[in-house]
């Protein structure tokens, strides 16, 4: 029985050759970038490499780029920063933050962790179709507002984000009102890959990306950073202090080597996901009683192809994925980083208004560039036959 992988926003399958090249150059240049010696001069210099290698990749050409352990870790390091401003006793107000309430969980608990602080918090709930209004989260700006955060791409529906119109209105809020302008952090880790990365640098003071997201290792993200903030964590000084311990040499030489594939072929890529999407659209509407979460029409560019949300009414969303792995089909019911945490599996549904029996049947199918016709047309007659069998 041949393995469907369709959970590619989960994680993606390494690519061998980028593992192996910088696992050789690895064993070459293995000091500590620390050291004063020249092996470390040597390892430093070779992570400095996979620095400006990665910006290049990205399309970006200006601000700092610091290596981190993961996506979520790039993610909460703006975040952490706040608490340095908590001083109660000073008579300082609490700091404000404006997130939209449709964050992947990196961001989303750890903002409630920082509310259970002190820290004010303002949830903008998306539209029907998973799109934050820019106006809605300018509406949300006060003078204590340090930080806003809104996702590039939804990790479960593909819905993707009009930063531009975001990043810009803040800074022109900041202007009219007089305000100091908050800070604007960007979870783009489903961005990488799909969108292009250098309009970002123009528009927000920060993002996070993941290697694994791109066919890279786990185990290593970044943190785009437009200027240096005050990290609430320290340590030994590297990455500038951003973000302390022993750099993952390996790890970043692998992302940066993901990164200049992914760069090269992403056009390819996009087209092969759209014509996937289509397949997939097509497919489910001639599935009796299976609707799309939310509903699209193939092409529609306010959605990444790669990722599409289908409801099995009166069919659990994790009996169907526990169904179809029994059949060697792996899906997912949304993010892998929430699987563990089912009261909050279905936030990101919930705050689009979509009703509790629809969610509950929801499963997430995310493609990437190994994927193929055969494989989609395998998920769609399994999952079809086995909705017709398994519904109540």
């Amino acid at each position: 029985m041949k393995d469907v992988y369709l959970d590619w926003a989960a994680t993606t399958p390494p690519d061998p050759e980028i593992l192996h090249r910088a696992l050789e150059l690895s064993f070459e240049v293995y000091a500590n970038p620390s050291s004063e010696h020249w092996l470390g001069k040597n390892a430093k210099q070779s992570l400095e490499e996979a620095r400006v290698g990665l910006l290049r990749a990205l399309g970006v050409s200006e601000g700092l780029l610091v290596f981190t352990g993961s996506g979520s870790e790039a993610d909460h390091i703006p975040l952490l920063s706040l608490l340095g401003r908590l001083n109660v006793a000073g008579g300082r107000k609490l700091p404000h933050v404006v997130v939209s309430a449709i964050e992947h969980s990196a961001i989303d608990c750890q903002v409630r962790s920082l509310e259970r602080l002190g820290v004010q918090v303002s949830w903008v709930n998306p539209d029907s179709k998973g799109r934050i209004d820019p106006a809605q989260v300018l509406g949300q700006l006060r003078k204590e507002t340090a930080l806003v955060a809104v996702m590039g791409v939804n990790n479960e529906t593909g819905a993707v984000q009009n930063i531009a119109a975001i990043g810009q209105g803040i800074s022109k809020a900041a202007l009219e009102l007089r305000l100091r302008k908050p800070w604007f952090h960007v979870d783009a880790v489903q961005m990488l890959g799909k969108l292009p990365m250098r309009q970002m640098q123009a528009c927000v003071d920060s993002f996070a990306i993941s290697a694994h997201k791109i066919r890279g290792p786990r185990g290593i993200g970044a943190l785009w950073l437009s200027r240096p903030l005050n990290p609430f964590v320290c340590g030994g000084g590297q990455e500038g202090g951003m973000r302390p311990g022993t750099e993952n040499l390996f790890g970043a030489l692998a992302f940066r080597f993901a990164a200049e594939k992914v760069a090269e072929s992403m056009d390819a890529h996009t087209l092969h996901a759209r014509q996937l999407e289509s397949r997939i659209i097509e497919g489910v509407s001639h599935i009796q009683g299976a609707l799309l979460v939310p509903d699209r029409t193939p092409g529609d560019e306010a959605y990444v192809p790669s990722i599409i949300s289908i409801a099995f009414p009166g069919l659990g969303g994790e009996t169907m994925v526990r169904a179809l792995s029994d059949q060697h089909i792996a899906v997912s019911t949304g993010s892998a980083c929430s699987s563990n945490r089912r009261q909050h599996g279905r936030r990101v549904l919930q705050a689009m208004g979509v009703p509790d029996d629809v969610a509950f049947s929801t499963i997430r199918v995310s493609t990437g560039p190994l994927t193929t016709s055969t494989d989609i047309d395998a998920f769609l007659e399994h999952a079809e036959d086995l909705y017709r069998k398994l519904k109540t």
